[in-house]
């Protein structure tokens, strides 16, 4: 249906920091890799094998601890960096794979394996600082089939 008179329209400005609800009897932990469970909509650490992709999806990494070991789902909300360039370890990774997708595959871990099923895409390879670091770009939810 059309619009047949003006409305307001909530505008975020500030698309890198976002807080989202914790699911009931978990601890997510600062710079953990936190996933949207679909099923129910809270945000949790991830976990490898744990229904990666649709039902496990990529929001950002946690600026902050949130404990909700003890409580309800959404009594504790989190904020997650949803975007931006994070310098990150890969196991495995070497210079040559500046452009490659990163996976997590915990919520500490990234590899360059999709290993489906099992780890959930999180973003792309910028730059390689020494060794196994890299500058990570994330991919959040908007972008989970990004290329």
């Amino acid at each position: 249906m059309a619009l047949t008179a003006n409305r307001d329209v909530d505008h975020y400005v500030d698309q890198e920091l976002r807080s989202v609800v914790v699911k009931a009897g978990v601890k997510i932990y600062k710079g953990a890799f936190v996933v949207i469970e679909e099923s129910s909509g809270y945000a949790k650490p991830f976990v490898a094998g744990a229904g990666a992709g649709t039902a496990n999806l990529f929001i950002g990494v946690a600026y902050e601890v949130a404990d909700n070991s003890g409580g309800s789902n959404g009594d504790v909300s989190v904020r997650v960096y949803t975007q931006g360039d994070f310098g990150l370890p890969i196991s495995g990774g070497a210079i040559t794979d500046i452009g490659k997708k990163a996976y997590a595959s915990a919520d500490d871990a990234l590899s360059l394996s999709a290993a489906a099923g099992a780890n959930v895409f999180v973003g792309r390879v910028q730059d390689w600082i020494s060794g196994t670091e890299f500058v990570i770009r994330l991919h959040g939810v908007a972008d989970t089939d990004a290329v």
